[in-house]
């Protein structure tokens, strides 16, 4: 038998033969107790999350800035290259598919 498995063995036998009772219910001083800490810390963790998602609003107009500058940046390009390019495109916008 590995050592492990017998020391395993020994403490699930001294756990059969343990006869504690479990108390049936907390002491209200220390529910008391807990139950203010748990309070007491719960602004702290809204903080955090306004903290989040005022990070995500951040990133989100950073993203839709930089999408605008590389879309206007593509056509600015585009135009140049390809004459008519500009009223090529908006023509594709302009068309509307029927359904």
């Amino acid at each position: 038998m590995n050592r492990d498995e017998h020391i395993l063995k020994r403490l699930l036998k001294a756990a059969a033969q343990s006869r504690r009772e479990t108390p049936g219910a907390m002491p209200f001083p220390l529910e008391a107790r807990i139950l203010a800490g748990w309070r007491s810390s719960a602004p702290e963790a809204e903080l955090e999350l306004l903290q989040l998602a005022s990070f995500f609003r951040r990133a989100v107009i950073c993203a839709v800035v930089v999408m605008v500058a590389s879309i206007g940046w593509s056509q600015l390009s585009n135009a140049r290259e390809v004459p008519g390019a500009a009223a090529l495109a908006n023509l594709a916008q302009a068309v509307q598919f029927v359904p």
